[in-house]
């Protein structure tokens, strides 16, 4: 097949999909991700949590910004490929298509770690190129510039959407595995107070080099961004949802103070959080409402209204978006919070509601600006995670990828035996 006759393909995985490792790593190197080969490392270093990956809580203001926007410093890690071990099939299914000529495709990897205003910027500029690149190489016999088939897994959507949103003539269809935009959730305050960890045993990452990744605040809600309610009481959530951020405002380093959250819940009794510390914590919130703001809230602008894209609305007539996922499984909504003693119980969820295990089903199923989409639910059984990995999403892929061309569809189907 002739590079013009092959789709462009971009993979854009979620978070802790894409393998990390140092510049100059050695053979037992602490600070790489890739399990389920790096936990080796950390569970012979006494199950540290990755002990390595740790980031440097130092910032600096950003040159030539008058803003006082601050950039994180950087450490010797870079994301180097997409983790095999939770994607493998569909990854097997993307190589396997590009070793046979069938495909152009690019993966385009991340540092989930960092901020997700770094993340979209990257996303963003390595399209660009690849875009552009394809449209200098366009013969002046063909009338259409060559479009990409974007194919995104959970926080991939949400690094990658702005891309999409500035640019929809990069894009001929979308495929949103999974993926998170719109609706926020603070399930990722029992990781910075107890860290992730698999069955409770198995720490994946410890809640010391938690702390120090700016990314993962990025989920935390503003006060501007609708709630979701689910089933169940609590006494953080009012049956209208009010109390959820009116009363506490999370992008605060005195909320997480006041309310015990994160580092001022898990440091040692006499031991006081530094004023490094509580810096760090603060330019991570602050990076992490600027992206939402800039991205998903847009001063409280409705997301569903057209005025919220980048661009008239016409301008994304072309873009077939699919929504793939489940609603199977229940989702957490909200930790129970004790407003009078101060305390958030994370053991467990208080408020659920419908999902796919980790979104909520009006997450992945909404696209911003009410941009028209087909909802294509999951094959039986499978979450978040393993849905990346169905069949029936590599048949759809198929479809996308070869959409005018029956023979080619055939024949990649013959190959991969689909």
């Amino acid at each position: 097949m002739n590079d013009t006759d092959k789709p462009i393909v971009f993979y854009v995985p979620g978070l802790y999909s894409s393998t990390l490792k140092p510049l100059d790593m050695g053979c037992f190197s602490d600070n790489q991700w890739n399990p389920p080969r790096s936990l080796i490392g950390t569970l012979g270093r006494g199950n540290n949590g990755h002990k390595g990956l740790k980031l440097p809580i130092t910032w600096s203001q950003k040159q030539g910004d008058n803003n006082g926007t601050y950039i994180q410093d950087k450490d010797d890690v870079k994301a180097d490929d997409c983790l095999y071990a939770i994607q493998d099939k569909l990854l097997h299914f993307l190589d396997t298509l590009q070793e046979n000529g069938m495909i152009e495709l690019h993966k385009i990897v991340w540092d989930w770690r960092r901020t997700f205003e770094e993340a979209e910027q990257h996303i963003a500029k390595t399209m660009d190129s690849i875009m552009i690149r394809s449209s200098a190489a366009t013969t002046t016999t063909t009338t259409q510039k060559k479009k990409a088939v974007l194919v995104t897994h959970s926080t991939g959507a949400l690094v990658a959407w702005p891309t999409i949103c500035k640019h929809p003539e990069y894009f001929s269809c979308w495929v949103n595995a999974a993926g998170c935009l719109l609706q926020g959730s603070n399930m990722f305050l029992k990781n910075f107070r107890y860290g992730y960890s698999v069955s409770n045993i198995i720490r994946m990452l410890s809640k010391e080099v938690f702390f120090t990744f700016p990314g993962l605040y990025s989920y935390f809600p503003t006060v501007n961004e609708e709630f979701v309610s689910g089933n169940g009481k609590s006494d953080w959530v009012n049956d209208d949802g009010t109390t959820f951020y009116t009363d506490i405002d999370i992008h605060k380093v005195e909320t997480w103070e006041e309310y015990k959250l994160g580092i001022f819940g898990w440091k040692n009794k006499g031991e006081t959080v530094t004023e490094q510390e509580r810096s760090h914590l603060q330019h991570c919130l602050d990076a992490a409402k600027r992206f939402r703001e800039t991205n998903l809230v847009k001063g409280g602008m409705d997301p569903n209204d057209a005025s919220f894209l980048d661009q008239d609305i016409n301008a994304y007539d072309h873009l077939k978006i699919i929504c793939y996922g489940t609603d199977k499984f229940q989702v957490h909504s909200a930790y129970q919070v004790d407003v009078t003693n101060k305390t958030v119980d994370v053991s467990s969820s208080k408020l659920t509601t419908n999902g796919d295990g980790t979104l909520f089903t009006t997450n992945w199923q909404t696209v911003p600006g009410s941009l028209k989409r087909e909802i294509v639910m999951a094959q039986d059984g499978s979450d978040h995670v393993s849905l990346v990995n169905d069949i029936k999403l590599q048949k759809l892929l198929l479809d996308c990828f070869f959409a005018n061309d029956e023979i080619k569809r055939a024949s990649a189907q013959a190959l991969l035996k689909l």
